[in-house]
């Protein structure tokens, strides 16, 4: 996890909501994109 001090938490807050849309959606595989 590499993310600025300028907006850590607004872009993690993001970051997890699209990870939980992509998890629920795919149920075989949990597609995880932390870059």
């Amino acid at each position: 996890m590499a993310y600025k001090n300028d907006s850590a938490e607004q872009e993690f807050q993001e970051r997890v909501v699209t990870i939980n849309r992509v998890s629920k959606t795919v149920k075989g595989g949990r597609i995880y994109k932390f870059s």
